[in-house]
């Protein structure tokens, strides 16, 4: 499922596409207000690839990043109209939910790449 690598400079995650932003949020009506809440794909998500994260940084002593930092993002979209942006915040989710993060305000994007194919699979570079 999820892949891992050490790098000089950080460590490489092999992880799988996670579900866009568009199709993370539904809305429920509660009381008079409505309000949005992740879908069951999405929290699954969340924490079974936040759980499988935290395992490997766990046996690979990678620490939480508590700064500010760039992490380097290559996406292997399934479709040619599928927006790269959509994607980030569930996987900031999981890297948060996977201790990889202290918190995910602390995550700047850097889109490096995004290729078109049927196999869905998403790399982040985690800084040291």
């Amino acid at each position: 499922m999820i892949e891992y690598q050490k790098l000089s400079d950080g460590h490489l995650l092999f992880l799988p596409l996670c579900p866009s932003t568009n199709a993370r949020m539904r809305p429920v009506r509660m009381g008079k207000f409505c309000r949005s809440i992740l879908t069951k794909e999405a929290r699954d998500y969340i924490e079974s690839v936040g759980y499988a994260i935290h395992l490997i940084a766990r046996a690979n002593s990678i620490r939480p990043v508590n700064e500010y930092r760039f992490f380097d993002i290559w996406l292997i979209l399934p479709r040619r109209n599928c927006d790269c942006h959509n994607y980030g915040k569930v996987i900031f989710d999981s890297l948060e939910s996977g201790k990889v993060v202290t918190n995910d305000k602390f995550v700047l994007p850097r889109y490096m790449g995004v290729y078109h194919d049927k196999k869905t699979q998403a790399v982040v570079k985690v800084p040291i």
